[in-house]
């Protein structure tokens, strides 16, 4: 199969997805040529997708890479930063949390799985903050003064900025609009297959 239109989409995700897969099932002695099996089994789901929904593929490559890389059920958004910015991924994150329409879906996010802890007061000051030109929002400041749980922000060599999967692919999204005319597009297309049905 030619896979010229997706560029090196593919071998990216599978060069990605093996890499996790391998370390995560070494940790559980996982023998080779199992792992080696999941890997395949993977890659013929990919071609498969490939064949029959090919004008979707690439975005959903990117959304089944997340779970492939989930830490605790935390998608890193450090990793995907890294595509923009190899050199300083925190910048294009804060990028994110400088627009408001980010800090009111993290808010919408919070207040439905976070509600007890989740301190909506600290959240309207933040929002109402981020005009001043001297403030810069980060994950640390979002999650310390807010008590947010849908991002996390982690130190060391495996750290960086995680967060829960439907906040990642807003900030996918947000990162590619080339991603994000496609999910309209298939929500679109979704909405017409419903409506054609009623």
């Amino acid at each position: 199969m030619n896979y010229d239109f997706y560029g090196n989409a593919v071998e990216e995700y599978m060069r990605d997805y093996s890499e996790s897969t391998t370390e995560t099932l070494k940790k559980v002695n996982v023998d080779d040529e199992e792992i080696e099996y999941m890997i395949q089994k993977e890659r013929q789901y990919i071609e498969k997708l490939l064949e029959t929904n090919n004008k979707y593929a690439q975005l959903i490559m990117d959304l089944r890479l997340y779970r492939a890389n989930e830490t605790n059920n935390m998608i890193s958004l450090t990793k995907y930063a890294r595509r923009k910015n190899e050199t300083n991924p925190g910048y294009v994150i804060q990028s994110w949390l400088r627009d408001k329409n980010t800090i009111e879906f993290l808010r919408l996010w919070e207040k439905e799985n976070n509600a007890y802890r989740f301190d909506e007061n600290a959240a309207q000051k933040l929002i109402e903050r981020l005009h001043e030109p001297s403030f810069t929002l980060t994950a640390k400041v979002w999650i310390n003064e807010t008590n947010a749980i849908g991002i996390q922000s982690r130190q060391g060599a495996k750290g960086g900025t995680l967060a829960a999967e439907s906040i990642a692919i807003d900030f996918i999204v947000w990162l590619y609009p080339e991603k994000r005319y496609e999910l309209i597009k298939l929500i679109t297309n979704r909405k017409k297959l419903i409506d054609s049905h009623e």
